[in-house]
């Protein structure tokens, strides 16, 4: 994540600017001043636990925010520098990810979380290659993958906990 700005950064400006900073950093989240990938995924735990019951807008909910991600974030790369720090609007895909088609319960969607924050804080060799793509397909392809990886390690726990009654009762709605 180097904050190298560019030399020559193109034109966005006022309310272009204001929109996409807007929604590249989720609502100006990216901008808290400790962890803002982490306070972002946090704020992103309200919506994801009322759209896992619904896949259908939750699946929409994904590809049109990856979608507008990958415009954005490459817009905001341009005037921040590669894979800005403020651009927040990938861990909001990949916390979305995590719980897509997940019945967990409250408990369960913070253990889903911190096994989100793992992937997408140690990036296994091809999620961390990922981030090389060009634009805003780098920004946002490594946190699609980890939330991917995520929301598989949260099937086998919840596959797993079935082994012991209390714990699956604990973790799943």
């Amino acid at each position: 994540m180097g904050n190298k700005t560019p030399h020559q950064a193109p034109p966005l400006t006022g309310p272009r600017f204001l929109f996409e900073a807007l929604v590249g950093s989720a609502f100006f989240t990216g901008y808290f001043p400790i962890a803002p990938a982490t306070v972002t995924s946090l704020f992103t735990l309200v919506p994801a636990y009322f759209l896992a019951s619904s896949p259908v807008w939750h699946g929409l909910a994904i590809v049109v925010l990856f979608s507008v991600g990958v415009f954005v974030a490459g817009d905001l790369e341009k005037v921040w520098g590669r894979d800005p720090g403020k651009v927040t609007i990938d861990e909001v895909v990949g916390t979305l990810i995590t719980f897509f088609w997940l019945p967990v319960s409250i408990w369960g969607m913070l253990v889903g979380f911190l096994v989100w924050r793992f992937f997408d804080i140690v990036k296994l060799p091809f999620v961390n290659r990922s981030q090389n793509l060009p634009g805003g397909w780098g920004v946002m392809t490594d946190d699609v993958l980890a939330g991917i990886l995520a929301n598989l390690a949260m099937r086998l726990l919840v596959w797993g906990s079935t082994l012991v009654p209390a714990v699956h009762t604990l973790l799943t709605r």
